[in-house]
C-alpha cells in the first residue's frame, strides 16, 4: 500500500512545521507492514530538509498549470469577494506515483482538487469559530476560506484526523462529518529531539543574547490571538522590582510592534527579549532553563509548547479555558486571562516553592502517555488497515 504523504508547511511556520515533522519523524523509524510512504514537499526549504534527514521526497513544482490555478483563485476573489481555497487538480500526479491513499498532515487545499484519489485529511482547530473577534481569522476573507475549505473537504474524506474529544464533538455538530470517519489523533512532541538537538552551553546562549536568569520562555508567533501583553501586564505587576526576565521567540505575523510597544509603555521593555526565529537547539535550551513555559493563548485545545515543555521538564503556565485545560490536566499552572495578576502570583510559587513546582513536572512527564508518537501511529495504523482492507490495496 502507497500512501502519500504531503509535509506543506514551510520549516520556517513553527508550530505547525513541527508537528508535522513529528508525525513523519516518528512514522518513518516505526514503519508499518505493507504501508509505504512517498513525501511530497512544496518548497526547496522542505526538499533539502528532507534530504539531509535522508528522506527521499518529492518537490512538486509550481507549473504553469498550477500558476493558472493561483491565478483563478485571485481573480475569483477579486471579482466575487471570495477566496476560493483551491490549489489544482494532482489526481495524475498521484497515479503516476502508484499512490492508494493521500495523507495530508495539516488542513490542506490541494484536497479541493482530488477526484480520484482517497484521503486522511488532519485539521489542528476550528478556533475561526471559536473565536470569531480575532483579526487573524476575520482580516482577508480567512473566516470564509477556512468555512469553504472544511465544507468541501471534510465530508468527503475517508478519515479526518482531530486533536481532542472537544474537537471531534465541534466537528460533527457543526459540518455534519460522521462521527465514525472522525478520529482523536493527539498532538505529541519531537520525541527525536535528543539526537537532533544536542545540548548547548548555558553560557553562550545567555550571552549570545544577553539573558539573565530566572526567564520565562514563550515560544508564539506574534498574533494578537497569542496574547503577549498577557505577560507584560504580569511583569508589570510587581514595578521595578520584577524578579524576571521574559525570551519571547517566534516570527513576526504583524503584532510585534505593538507587543513592543506595550512593553515600553509598561516599563518592562528592558527585560523582555524579542528574538524572532531561532535555531531549534536554541528553543530546547530554553525549555530546559526556562523559570517556566508560560503560554497564555485563547486558541486551542492542543498546543505543541506544552507538550515539549513536559518533554524537557519544564513547568508550564497555561490559559484556564475550556479544551486547553483538557490537553494540560494537572500538569500546569492556569492562568486567569482575565487577571495578569494570576500569573504574577504564579511568578512568585514558581520562584519560593519547588516542591509544587517538581510536582508539576512530574505531572507532566505523566501527561505525555496520553500525547506520544506511539498512540499516534495505532491511529494511523488502524485508518490504512480500515482502507486496505475495504479498497483491498
Amino acid at each position: 500500500m502507497r500512501v502519500a504523504v504531503f509535509l506543506e508547511q514551510d520549516i520556517n511556520v513553527g508550530g505547525g512545521f513541527q508537528q508535522a515533522y513529528s508525525v513523519v519523524d516518528y512514522i518513518v523509524k516505526h514503519p508499518l507492514d505493507g504501508v509505504e510512504y512517498v513525501f511530497f514537499v512544496f518548497s526547496k526549504k522542505n526538499h533539502e530538509f528532507l534530504n539531509q534527514l535522508g528522506l527521499k521526497n518529492i518537490l512538486i513544482k509550481q507549473t504553469f498549470r498550477r500558476l493558472l490555478h493561483r491565478g483563478i483563485r485571485k481573480l475569483l476573489k477579486i471579482s466575487l469577494g471570495l477566496l476560493t481555497p483551491f490549489q489544482g487538480y494532482i489526481d495524475d500526479l498521484l497515479t503516476l506515483h502508484k499512490i492508494d491513499l493521500v495523507y495530508f498532515l495539516t488542513p490542506s487545499h490541494y484536497a479541493m482538487g482530488l477526484r480520484r484519489h482517497n484521503y486522511v485529511i488532519t485539521i489542528w482547530d476550528q478556533c475561526h469559530r471559536d473565536w470569531v473577534e480575532f483579526p487573524e481569522v476575520r482580516n482577508n476573507l480567512e473566516f470564509e476560506s477556512r468555512e469553504f475549505l472544511y465544507r468541501n473537504v471534510l465530508t468527503k474524506a475517508a478519515a479526518v484526523f482531530v486533536d481532542a474529544e472537544s474537537s471531534k464533538e465541534k466537528m460533527a455538530r457543526r459540518y455534519g462529518v460522521d462521527l465514525e470517519r472522525i478520529y482523536i489523533a493527539r498532538f505529541f512532541p519531537f520525541e527525536s529531539a535528543d539526537s537532533a538537538c544536542p545540548d548547548a552551553v548555558d553560557i553562550d546562549v545567555c550571552e549570545k543574547y544577553s539573558i539573565k536568569k530566572p526567564f520565562i520562555f514563550y515560544p508564539a508567533q506574534f498574533w494578537k490571538h497569542k496574547n503577549h501583553s498577557y505577560i507584560l501586564e504580569a511583569m508589570s505587576v510587581f514595578k521595578a522590582n520584577c524578579p524576571i526576565e521574559a525570551v519571547f521567540v517566534g516570527n513576526d505575523y504583524g503584532n510585534r510592534s505593538f507587543i513592543e510597544m506595550r512593553a515600553k509603555e509598561l516599563g518592562v521593555y528592558e527585560r523582555c527579549h524579542f528574538l524572532g526565529f531561532v535555531p531549534r537547539n536554541e528553543v530546547v535550551f530554553f525549555y530546559k532553563n526556562a523559570l517556566a513555559l508560560v503560554m497564555p493563548t485563547y486558541f486551542g485545545p492542543t498546543n505543541i509548547p506544552p507538550l515539549e515543555a513536559f518533554y524537557w521538564g519544564c513547568p508550564v503556565c497555561y490559559s484556564d479555558l475550556p479544551g486547553l485545560r483538557e490537553q494540560v490536566g494537572d500538569a500546569a499552572f492556569l492562568m486567569d486571562l482575565s487577571n495578569p495578576g494570576s500569573l504574577a502570583e504564579t511568578i512568585e510559587t514558581l520562584l519560593q516553592n519547588g516542591e509544587i513546582v517538581e510536582s508539576k513536572i512530574n505531572n507532566g512527564r505523566k501527561r505525555l502517555d496520553e500525547f506520544s508518537g506511539e498512540r499516534y501511529l495505532g491511529t494511523l495504523a488502524e485508518v490504512l488497515q480500515s482502507h486496505r482492507s475495504l479498497m483491498g490495496c
